[in-house]
């Protein structure tokens, strides 16, 4: 079993893949068609509400405005961890959250 996050993740660099809008304060709120399939497409123009909007509080903001397609997982994760020196998991949980949005398709790791 490998631990996570291993050497290749920490080499890979997030892209932003969604459109973000402003939210409350200084947040972001993360624009996600429904159906990535372009397959599928003519449904999406169908539906009421075709996408997700996710909301970020202020960590997942400051987290995504890191993603700025230059900087790895490795250099994002300590950016985070930097920003909250008082927490020694905030690196770990920077990782364990871009995982997620690339699961979700809000980031690409390339």
């Amino acid at each position: 079993m490998s631990s996570f996050p291993d050497e290749s993740f920490l080499a890979l660099v997030p892209v932003q893949a969604v459109a973000a809008e402003p939210g409350v304060g200084d947040t972001l709120v993360l624009i996600r068609p429904k159906i990535l399939s372009p397959r599928w497409a003519w449904l999406v123009r169908l539906m009421k509400r075709p996408n997700f909007r996710v909301k970020l509080d202020a960590r997942g903001t400051a987290l995504w405005q890191a993603c700025d397609g230059a900087r790895t997982v490795a250099q994002v994760m300590e950016a985070m961890a930097q920003a909250h020196p008082g927490e020694p998991d905030a690196g770990f949980r920077a990782a364990l959250f871009l995982r997620e949005l690339a699961r979700g398709g809000f980031l690409r790791l390339s």
